[in-house]
């Protein structure tokens, strides 16, 4: 479950839905820890295979949720806070991994590893200010005293230290009084106990740790708990595990001291649950209740508590403490170690209403769970008070006897389970199914069963008939006869490596044997027969092994013995035995030709690979340093230089992890130097299938750590909908096709023909096309709101053929590494419609999140299909079945049922849910952090649903949440937590860069000298997880990106302008600043800040400088033009690169359209800027303009507005043609009119072009008519008219330009002068002016209503042309 990390905001990752299928067998659930929350009903156990299951205490006892986030044994679970309404909780495991999880979600917030194993958690709540508290957990473990962490991001804040012999502490308390600080009591595994005082918290550091106040020896070893009470004496329970002990808190002096009778009975915890009485827990899983002597209990020198309801001597004059009650445990006394059975205490609260002395009486529950048997027993103890005790006629009557309220476990719900419901279906749920196997891209699902047959089948109808009320045909099944014993592990090598023939599949058994088979004839090709054990798993060599080898897999069985088989010549090239002890890990080093074999006990076995020789056997460090040194040859050619050897490492790396996002990224980028990468992207052949290339639409794996039998079916929804789009896209669909189209077919042709499955084209494409179709349609039944809207359901299941599931759909959630969480079943199950309606939308906002952005996404793409052909021929046939007679849907019934369903999803959904405040509205974050998926259909959902939620919301609503997260836009806080470091880069000004900047180096360097170690600008490291601010971190990209969606669409709802501001000025920030590792070039946040800042222009203008946002973007816009010559897979998500340059053209037209003046003024402003530093430049320095480089931007955003915003042109013409010659290839100019080169010019007839003295003139509405000369780059400037020119124009030879203006009726003839022999410059001098009729212009905003022209009829003569026909002459 490892995970690459990424920075802050990078990220989010791939939107999938999983569902499980659990099997006939529970997953073990052998609890090693339990802990109970502040809220009395929510119980939280982890086991010993690193699940955790979420139990809830209400008229009983029920399993809620599992999650899976670590991979080894869970040592402690602790709340965050100790405040009833807390929901989060921190687990930590075995291998030192903590995780941070939200109850309510499933989701696993945060997750960091380190060295330390922590073996008990618990939060403690201080005042850090006077106004503020502050919650730290306190942690203990395998390491010496205390380690106080974070709860929000999992850091280490400061150390609670001893100077006297330190040590492991075993366990600790935290003890309250009224009028002192709160003290710390530990106990150290020596028997050492030492007290805290725990104050000036806040101002420790890592450097600065908390020192104990005093220490002391005990008489009393093993200590298993402590536990605290405060009465007329502090009283402190020390429990170890032959006896315990209670001592007094003010002098240290023992009150009572109890071994244990039997020297068998281990205690393992305890509790003081009233004044007097004490409750112990044993390793046998009993419960004892004591009561303790009175007398002792008093203090010489205080008086004894008179009270009617409080004795004053001891019961039955017992001097000793004696058993009240007990609760029996296993009889049979196995060897039970320390660790199995754990308890936990809680005060519940009494229904009924006591009398007022109830302040003392408080009620306790004790939890137990034992690993035995993964049981929870939950005793709520009767108060064993005075009126009790006294109704106890002897000592000999004692101890009553108990069996505890609530006992669960979820092997006896499986058991319910399975005696009642009828076995819905044998196929995935049969106990016989041992291993499965899912191949995408052949769509089948392979079961192998322990008698040794291999099912082979069409997975979405084997899902379908599981989950959903399908008509039952009978199952179109292969079996694969071959193994004599059950099949243990099959692997499918194509899926990992294109080199290997798609054709061939391979299976490892329990009889010792591994069979290759042809997974499409279904016919056994080969079998092996090595190894001496049960097969267990298969791995593939790196591609740039030897030859030979490289057609190999490798199989690795249980007889610790790894081989090399040859699949294409069916024979076993290296068998590697000899190995003492189990295999851990196998590795190679391709160029020397070594298998390198890690065993359990540390040591590596070296073989060569060709001779089958056993090279070395190395242990100790250098056997680790063998191995390390590995991944470093992974991937390079011999002979090529060594550097892009990460990439390849990363990229198998990814695919070990089935973490298709990181191949995608890996494959569609490319790499710098193709030759050395295996399969950068020329290295994909073209026919190997759309699953392959654009990653895989669904997946099925075995639930981890879970007995056979329980699986999880992933379903990918940005592969799937690149699936569907590149097929209905692709060459083979039937209709629609362009001619762009009918190209590629023709050159995809021209490669090799032969395809996947060995199928023609035209099939392959058929067979994809309804794999993908399956799929989704198998997605879109589990996912719709069935039963909200009756109408709704019909129309899914006649025209869209959808079906409903037939039971309760047990959904999961993915958090952002991978960690899952899934509902569990429960004893009674529940019918899907009361699924529907009472459970199925209350459960979950990140739940609710990713299954609408799923359905939502997925029918707007089934919607948009072109080639819906295919949709109507498999709906048909479906509806068919169900109800012949029937009229059959068409095309356009079906577009529009897709369009209901994305309705009913994305804008209906909360009216249905009743009642309405049950309903858990999608989690505005998640959504936020999709405003810029890199799946398009994604994004488009994700944007449609968060504004959509807004509106929802309200104003009041929305106002509460930009309070909520206005504290974390960057510019609003500490610079050193802010994620734009102490330096904006937007608010330096603007100085032209002469060379391009210099990468600008990592912001420590100008953050200010801080007197705590400034943690914010360091990077987040790669091992130690997430460095600390994380969570800040994260909460500032979404309080950006969220302030600026609710600016954008809502814009006047930020009424503060201070809040606007830096809304702005964060969003520029991101656009314009340089590269570090919190905010990378490419990453979705930038995305996001782009799209936003066009989207609200209107409202962030004020607070921006708008140059650097437009030269931002046009930088960003124009870089496309260089990189798109790759042939990209239609369908595929766009790279980083490409995505932000189309999100820049998107924004800078917004822009353009929201404010063409402003744009225009600025780019103007670049051209002036830039025309003044050229005439000035000296010749070190070649000035580059902002604008040549982004060319083709600029032009099309100025045809645009001449399409668009054609009046707002003519006022601003003037600066509009500086931008234009700017811009403008003019040797092009020089063979073509002004009409070819820019054609949108045409519309304006104040503008005209000589060609024969390359000239052009603008005619501005202030009069001026300004002249470029493009072959000396030089600018007349004629002030001409009163009035705006309507109409200009050069005569034939370029002697005269003519210039007429509407409103004051005048014609004026300028004349180029040249001077003696045509050698000084040429002049242009009011020659004539002549009067003309007035015309008023209309102005329409397109720009299509006549206007005045002027045309040279000869050299000397020219015609104004008028409304309505008119024409008059005018002549020199």
């Amino acid at each position: 479950m490892t995970a690459e990390v990424a920075p802050a905001g990078t990220k989010s990752p791939a939107l999938s839905v999983p569902v499980v299928i659990w099997g006939p067998k529970p997953p073990e659930n052998r609890i090693c820890t339990i802990r109970v929350l502040p809220d009395g009903s929510t119980i939280i156990t982890g086991a010993e295979n690193g699940h955790i299951v979420i139990w809830k205490l209400a008229e009983g006892l029920m399993p809620k949720q599992l999650m899976i986030g670590h991979s080894q044994k869970i040592t402690a679970i602790s709340q965050t806070s100790n405040s009833p309404t807390n929901t989060r909780f921190v687990s930590a495991s075995a291998d030192g991994r903590v995780c941070l999880w939200e109850i309510q979600d499933g989701r696993c917030i945060d997750s960091t590893s380190s060295v330390t194993i922590h073996r008990y958690i618990y939060p403690y709540t201080y005042k850090s200010s006077r106004h503020t508290r502050a919650t730290r957990l306190f942690c203990i473990g395998d390491y010496s005293d205390i380690q106080v962490m974070d709860p929000q991001d999992l850091t280490v804040v400061f150390c609670i230290a001893s100077r006297v012999e330190p040590d492991w502490i075993s366990c600790f308390t935290v003890i309250t009084h009224p009028e002192k600080e709160d003290q710390l009591i530990g106990m150290t595994l020596s028997g050492m106990m030492k007290v805290w005082t725990l104050i000036e918290l806040e101002k420790k550091d890592p450097s600065c740790s908390l020192y104990e106040d005093e220490s002391k020896r005990l008489e009393i070893q093993h200590i298993r708990s402590v536990s605290y009470i405060c009465s007329a004496r502090r009283m402190l329970l020390i429990v170890a595990s032959s006896s315990w002990m209670i001592i007094d808190m003010d002098d240290l002096s023992t009150v009572v001291l109890y071994k244990n009778k039997t020297t068998s009975k281990r205690c393992t915890s305890g509790y003081l649950t009233d004044l007097d009485k004490v409750t112990i827990g044993y390793t046998d899983e009993s419960i004892n209740v004591f009561q303790l002597p009175i007398t002792s209990l008093q203090k010489e020198g205080v008086p004894p508590v008179t009270a009617s309801n409080r004795p004053t001597s001891n019961y039955f004059d017992e001097p000793e403490p004696f058993v009240v009650a007990t609760v029996n445990g296993v009889l049979e006394n196995g060897r039970s170690c320390l660790n199995d059975v754990q308890y936990a205490f809680l005060p519940y609260e009494s229904a009924e209403p006591s009398p007022s002395l109830a302040g003392e009486k408080r009620k306790f529950s004790v939890v137990r769970s034992s690993k035995r048997d993964g049981s929870v027993l939950v005793w709520n103890m009767p108060p064993f008070d005075h009126q009790f005790m006294k109704a106890v006629p002897a000592l000999r009557n004692l101890p009553f006897k108990f069996n505890g309220t609530y006992r669960e476990s979820l092997a006896s719900i499986w058991q319910t389970i399975n005696e009642s419901e009828d076995g819905s279906m044998p196929v995935l749920n049969s106990d016989a199914v041992r291993c499965s196997l899912f191949v995408t891209s052949q769509g089948k699902l392979f079961l192998g069963r322990s008698d040794g047959v291999i099912i082979m089948t069409y997975a979405c109808e084997t899902l379908a008939r599981q989950w959903l009320r399908v008509p039952s045909e009978r199952a179109t099944s292969r079996i694969l006869t071959g193994h004599d014993a059950a099949v243990r592990t099959m692997f499918y090598p194509f899926e990992h490596d294109t080199k290997y023939d798609p054709q061939y599949f391979v299976s490892g058994s329990d009889d010792f044997s591994v069979i290759l088979w042809n997974i499409n004839s279904g016919t056994k090709i080969h079998r092996f027969t090595v190894h001496g054990g049960p097969v267990k798993s298969f791995m593939i060599p790196p591609p740039n092994c030897s030859k030979q080898v490289t057609k190999c897999i490798a199989s690795i069985a249980a007889d610790n013995t790894v081989a090399l088989l040859n699949i294409r010549d069916s024979k076993c090239m290296l068998l590697a035995s000899r190995h003492p002890f189990p295999i851990v890990q196998v590795k190679w080093r391709p160029l020397d030709d070594f298998m390198l074999v890690k065993l359990s006990d540390g040591s590596v076995y070296v073989w060569q690979m060709e001779t089958a020789n056993l090279d070395r056997i190395a242990t100790g460090l250098l056997a680790e340093d063998i191995m390390a040194a590995c991944d470093e040859q992974i991937g390079i050619e011999e002979g090529t230089d060594e550097t892009s050897a990460h990439h390849a490492v990363q990229l198998i790396r990814a695919l070990k992890n089935k973490n298709m996002e990181a191949v995608k990224q890996k494959v569609v980028g490319g790499t710098p130097s193709g030759s050395a990468t295996p399969s950068s992207h020329h290295g994909l052949p073209t026919n190997c299938g759309t699953a392959v290339q654009l990653g895989s639409p669904m997946a099925i794996i075995p639930l981890p750590g879970c007995a056979q039998g329980a699986h999880l079916v992933q379903f990918e929804v940005s592969a799937l909908i690149s699936g569907i789009l590149h097929l209905d896209s692709s060459a083979e669909a039937p209709e629609g096709k362009t001619t762009a189209q009918k190209l590629d077919a023709a050159v995809a042709a021209n490669y090799d023909t032969s395809s996947v499955t060995g199928l023609s084209r035209k099939l392959t494409w058929q067979f994809e096309a309804n794999l993908y179709l399956d799929v989704a349609r198998l997605m879109l039944s589990m996912l719709h709101a069935w039963s909200l809207d009756e109408d709704m359901d019909e129309v899914c299941e006649k025209r869209l053929s959808l079906h409903r599931p037939r039971h309760q759909v047990y959904f999961g959630n993915v958090s952002r590494q991978g960690e899952l969480s899934v509902s569990l079943p429960t004893r009674f199950a529940t019918d899907f419609d009361s699924f529907c309606k009472k459970s199925r939308w209350q459960a979950s906002h990140s739940l609710n999140t990713s299954h609408l952005l799923a359905v939502i996404a997925t029918s707007n793409t089934l919607m948009a299909m072109k080639n819906s052909a295919l949709q109507l021929a498999k709906i048909r046939k479906s509806v068919v079945e169900m109800n012949s007679g029937h009229q059959n849907p068409d095309r356009q019934q079906v577009k529009q049922g897709w369009s209901l369903v994305a309705a009913l999803h994305c804008v209906l959904l909360p009216d249905h849910v009743r009642p309405r405040s049950s309903y858990a509205p999608p989690s505005i974050e998640m959504l936020v952090r999709r405003w810029q998926d890199s799946c398009l259909e994604i994004r488009e959902a994700a944007q449609a649903l968060l504004i959509r939620e807004l509106t929802r919301l309200g104003a009041d609503g929305r106002r509460r949440l930009i309070e909520s997260w206005t504290p974390f836009l960057p510019p609003l806080l500490d610079d050193s937590l802010s994620i734009f470091g102490s330096k904006l880069q937007s608010s330096v000004p603007t100085i032209q860069p002469s060379a391009p900047a210099p990468p600008i180096p990592p912001r420590t360097k100008n953050a200010p000298p801080d007197v705590t170690p400034v943690r914010g600008s360091e990077p987040p490291t790669a091992e130690g997880g997430e460095a600390g601010i994380q969570q800040v971190r994260r909460n500032q990209a979404t309080s950006i990106i969220l302030l600026g969606v609710i600016g954008a669409e809502f814009g006047d709802e930020l009424n503060r302008a201070d809040l606007t501001r830096a809304t702005a000025v964060s969003l520029l920030e991101l656009l314009v600043a340089a590269p570090s590792n919190l905010i990378p070039v490419h990453s979705p946040l930038r995305r996001a800040a782009i799209d936003l800042l066009g989207r609200g222009f209107v409202h962030w203008e004020p607070h921006l400088e708008i140059s650097k946002v437009v030269l931002g973007l046009l930088d960003l816009a124009s870089t496309n033009d260089k990189q798109n010559t790759a042939r990209r897979i239609i369908g595929a998500p766009l790279n980083a690169i490409e995505d932000a340059s189309r999100t820049s053209r998107q924004a800078l037209s917004l822009i353009a359209l929201a404010r063409p003046p402003a744009l225009i003024t600025s780019l103007s402003m670049e051209v002036a800027r830039y025309n003044a530093a050229a005439q000035h430049q000296t010749i070190q320095h070649t000035v580059v303009s902002p604008l040549l480089k982004s060319r083709t931007e600029v032009l099309r955003i100025v045809e645009e507005l001449c399409e668009k915003r054609y009046n707002d042109i003519i006022t601003m013409l003037l600066p509009v043609g500086d931008i234009l010659v700017h811009c403008l290839d003019i040797t092009i100019l020089k063979h073509k009119s002004m009409a070819d080169v820019f054609p949108p010019i045409v519309k304006f007839n104040m503008v005209a072009y000589c060609s024969s003295t390359k000239r052009i003139a603008f005619g501005g509405k202030n009069g001026t008519c300004v002249v470029h000369e493009l072959r000396a780059t030089k600018t007349h400037s004629l002030p001409s008219h009163n009035g705006p020119i309507a109409a200009v124009a050069f005569s034939e030879d370029g002697k005269y330009l003519a210039t007429y203006g509407a409103e004051d009726g005048k014609i004026n003839f300028f004349q180029t002068s040249q001077s003696f022999l045509g050698m000084g410059q040429a002049q242009l001098k009011l020659a004539k002016s002549q009067p003309a009729p007035t015309v008023s212009v209309p102005t329409t905003p397109s720009g299509t209503s006549f206007r005045p022209r002027l045309v040279w009829i000869n050299a000397k003569s020219l015609t104004l042309m008028l409304p309505e026909g008119r024409e008059q002459r005018f002549s020199l």
